[in-house]
């Protein structure tokens, strides 16, 4: 969220709390993946930017937004076969036991840092195709 923020020159006050609890999801052992949901949010807010009102009231821009994020969530789950935390892991982060292993043998290197880049690398062809 707060590096799309930097990405896409949205305002940081207040609005990186939007995802602040999300570990709590994920540390329920049964939650989608950070990046998506982060990301998702950092989607709407940025087809958002500039307008007052709910979503509802702006349908073009909410449609950009629910466009943009169905195209995330469909590419990355055809990349890497799953959008939820655990499966992407291998680690139920509700087990202490299995974080610690995790933390352990940095597993992120060759989970999470692969779906950030993968995340990172489709936001940047957003940022380029909104600067068009």
């Amino acid at each position: 969220m707060q590096g799309l923020q930097d990405l896409w020159a949205m305002p940081k006050d207040g609005f990186s709390w939007t995802t602040a609890g999300y570990m709590g999801a994920i540390s329920s052992g049964a939650s989608t993946c950070g990046l998506l949901i982060g990301t998702g949010a950092a989607i709407g807010l940025r087809c958002g930017r500039g307008l007052q009102g709910l979503p509802e009231e702006h349908q073009e821009a909410r449609q950009r937004a629910n466009k943009e994020v169905n195209e995330l969530y469909q590419s990355f789950i055809r990349e890497f076969g799953a959008a939820d935390c655990r499966t992407l892991s291998g680690c139920d982060f509700s087990r202490p036991e299995e974080v610690q292993k995790y933390v352990e043998n940095k597993a992120w290197r060759n989970t999470c840092d692969v779906y950030l880049r993968f995340v990172m690398t489709k936001c940047l062809a957003m940022a380029a195709a909104e600067k068009t």
